[in-house]
């Protein structure tokens, strides 16, 4: 059966009400269209939901985020207002930037502030002149060639050790997720010319 829409396979569509738990402004990926319904791929749930093409909207993805005023959160890849994101840094020119996750999202990859109590003591032992980073093992004159920073377990706020920024943002990234940093010990070994 031909279909009636404009849409096309491969199209970015963002749903423009609620679709069974989809929520509305989710961002997904036409996978099939059959007549008026499409098979869509919703990228924050990793789930495909069939549905009538009036419940979307075609996306150009590429008019989302910096200059535009919306943007698509890297986690629950909802089209949202840019004012729904912190500001993360400046970027080379002095320009603002917005964090790439909203809000929303930030509370569960920040999870649990730093007890006050383990901050307080981590304070008494701050490191002073040379610091050798427990993971990376990087020499440093502290807060001169390296910032250093209190880790935190961040499921249960729990001090851990001072480490080097550069390893707290690598980290970061992985979520403090063992299976994740496995799965990237195991790609570097995969690619590695020493095999």
């Amino acid at each position: 059966m031909e279909h009636l829409t404009d849409f096309k396979i491969n199209d970015f569509v963002i749903s423009i009400t609620e679709i069974e738990h989809i929520e509305k402004r989710s961002v997904g990926l036409i996978e099939d269209i059959v007549g008026e319904r499409c098979v869509v791929f919703f990228i924050g749930k990793k789930q495909r939901i069939e549905t009538h093409e009036e419940n979307l909207t075609f996306l150009d993805v590429k008019k989302t985020g910096k200059p535009y005023n919306v943007k698509i959160c890297n986690i629950c890849h909802i089209l949202k207002d840019e004012n729904e994101f912190d500001i993360n840094q400046t970027d080379a020119k002095g320009r603002k930037t917005t964090r790439p996750s909203c809000k929303i999202c930030r509370i569960d990859i920040d999870g649990a502030s730093l007890i006050t109590e383990d901050a307080k003591k981590m304070n008494q032992a701050k490191p002073q002149n040379l610091f050798v980073c427990p993971i990376c093992e990087k020499m440093s004159i502290v807060d001169v060639t390296a910032n250093i920073v209190k880790d935190h377990d961040h499921q249960t706020g729990k001090g851990r050790e001072w480490i080097c920024d550069s390893c707290n943002t690598g980290l970061g990234r992985f979520k403090d997720d063992i299976t994740l940093l496995q799965k990237a010990i195991a790609y570097i070994q995969k690619h590695s010319k020493n095999d």
